[in-house]
């Protein structure tokens, strides 16, 4: 029988893999021995049956050592980044990580795009005019020396196994599954040189973990693989049965952000931003404890240094940092549309996932990776879970670019409220944390 062909059967049957043959598959994939469908078998039967702790490490090692792997060592202080396991309106991030880099944390920031429902910092990013990304080994690595901070997508040098392993999940429903999840992120954050890994896991209908069952799952997953693999890692589990924040999109959200680093902007955007940041400067030894760690980055946020050290970022990437103090030159829809409801009431739940839905619509997210998106469209929303709307009021505002998009976000959005005469509660904003936070 094909060596392949026993190995995705064996993996179907739930039976454990050995390290040296996991290395051989990705291997296969990536010299074209192993044919779509096979690989695309072998990652289905991942999803559904899963990968044990030492075959999960065999992964992602296999994934990293596809291609370069940089090495910070001789900085002096650990390097350290955020990664997103796939959230609803995720933009505390690009709050969090120029206050580390404001106090001297080393940030080879490694970041996705969007897909699907998912926001991707690395589209926020883009969104700023001018700002590169796609940045060579050497000058991703400059900027990391230079300047403690640099932001690059994943490249075809650093980890192309996982990029050609993803694109097939992308097409073969497979982005499921903890396992396949994990050993791609923390082999794109190896493979930048990243030692100290600070995790946000979305959790609820907007997020990759629709409860707390699979949201512990992730993070069992990603602090034994990873400690396995010799990073520290921590991270915290967020709500996202609520939106984080008001905007959705990726200029609206960077906008969103400039107004926390300015010492204003939504106070539960501030709450994960500052515990995200906290993480940072931890593991990066920066600070002594979570506690310390908080202060310093609300410090930040109140004098202004993170905002500053995010102007130097962009000058260094070639963005125009006069977009960030004049946020009227950012990406703008055209035209706007408010989604009116026809109904009193309190907002008893809120569905995320169809919020999404109404993003991509508009075109501010991809179907498939490789996909075109629009950094003008998005979705500023007026009510949250718990609040009172009065009939004719505004659920949300549609920023768009074209008029056949429209309907379609507006019938999601419609979908996404559930009114009550009494209010829901809206949960907290921050559910658990978990890793090592010293």
């Amino acid at each position: 029988m094909d060596e392949w062909i026993d190995i995705i059967i064996r993996k179907k049957n739930s039976e454990s893999l050995e390290p040296e043959e996991i290395a051989r598959f990705v291997e296969g994939i990536m010299r074209d021995e192993i044919v779509p469908e096979q690989a695309s078998a072998f990652l289905m039967a991942a999803v559904l049956n899963g990968l044990d702790e030492d075959e999960s490490v065999a992964l992602t090692k296999a994934l990293m050592n596809s291609g370069q792997t940089l090495n910070f060592r001789d900085l002096g202080y650990p390097t350290v980044d955020i990664g997103e396991t796939g959230g609803f309106g995720s933009n505390a991030a690009l709050v969090a990580i120029p206050v580390a880099a404001a106090y001297g944390a080393k940030l080879p920031v490694v970041a996705d795009r969007s897909l699907g429902i998912f926001c991707g910092l690395l589209d926020r990013f883009e969104s700023i005019p001018g700002f590169r990304t796609d940045l060579g080994v050497h000058e991703f690595e400059d900027g990391v020396r230079s300047l403690g901070i640099a932001v690059t997508g994943q490249s075809t040098e650093m980890a192309p196994a996982d990029t050609k392993i993803n694109q097939l999940r992308t097409r073969t429903g497979t982005l499921g599954g903890a396992a396949l999840t994990v050993a791609s992120l923390l082999a794109r954050k190896a493979s930048a040189g990243v030692r100290g890994l600070v995790v946000e896991i979305a959790c609820g209908s907007g997020g990759m973990a629709k409860n707390l069952t699979e949201a512990h799952r992730l993070a069992d997953d990603l602090f034994n693989v990873g400690e396995g693999l010799g990073f520290h890692v921590t991270g915290s589990i967020t709500n996202r049965d609520n939106p984080l924040g008001h905007c959705v999109g990726d200029s609206l959200e960077l906008s969103e952000a400039l107004d926390v680093l300015r010492g204003e902007g939504p106070a539960d955007v501030k709450e994960v931003a500052v515990d995200l940041a906290s993480s940072l400067l931890v593991i990066g030894q920066l600070a002594t404890d979570h506690a310390q760690g908080s202060q310093l980055a609300e410090e930040a946020l109140r004098n202004g240094r993170a905002y500053e050290k995010l102007k130097d970022l962009v000058s260094n990437q070639g963005g125009d940092t006069m977009a960030l103090d004049n946020p009227e030159r950012l990406p703008r829809g055209q035209g706007k549309r408010d989604v009116l409801t026809q109904r009193s009431g309190y907002v008893k739940a809120l569905d995320c996932e169809a919020l999404g839905r109404a993003w991509v619509a508009l075109g501010g997210s991809r179907q498939h990776r490789g996909d075109s998106t629009d950094h003008r469209v998005g979705l500023q929303i007026h009510r949250k879970v718990g609040e009172r709307v009065e009939r004719g009021e505004p659920l949300a505002t549609l920023h768009t670019s074209e008029r056949s998009k429209i309907e379609p976000a507006v019938e999601a959005v419609e979908e996404a409220y559930l009114l009550s005469p009494e209010p829901g509660e809206a949960g907290r904003t921050m559910l658990e944390n978990f890793g090592r936070r010293r």
